[in-house]
């Protein structure tokens, strides 16, 4: 398995004290790779990509849990199967199944479309 992390730079970066940014993860997933979009409760946006390669499928979805962290909302999007499998995952290591927001399937989305996505949920 192949983790990448880049952090997410912006011009709209506000001072610590007056950022009250929910920590969240927006997620896209597919059978060979995630991109993990998450916001820190003090603002800073982080993005990792992790790609499966020849992992079995648990220690894949598990690898994607750990990049997910522990955030207080976390929307999983992609392909019906492999959402429900990262949700499963997510509930059976985190036990937090209440910090899931409820999607529909989908097609592939632009890092941007998802730092717009996480930006919505974090508010």
């Amino acid at each position: 398995m192949t983790i990448m992390e880049r952090r997410v730079d912006t011009d709209e970066r506000t001072p610590a004290s007056q950022v009250r940014a929910r920590p969240s993860a927006v997620v896209w997933i597919n059978g060979r790779i995630a991109t993990v979009v998450c916001k820190d409760a003090d603002g800073q946006e982080a993005t990792w990509t992790i790609e499966r390669g020849v992992e079995p499928e648990l220690a894949y979805l598990a690898g994607v849990v750990r990049a997910i962290g522990d955030r207080e909302r976390v929307m999983i999007l992609g392909p019906g199967s492999e959402r429900l499998a990262l949700e499963r995952e997510y509930v059976a290591i985190r036990r937090r199944p209440e910090r899931l927001v409820d999607v529909e399937p989908s097609g592939p989305l632009a890092e941007a479309d998802l730092i717009e996505r996480l930006r919505l949920l974090a508010a």
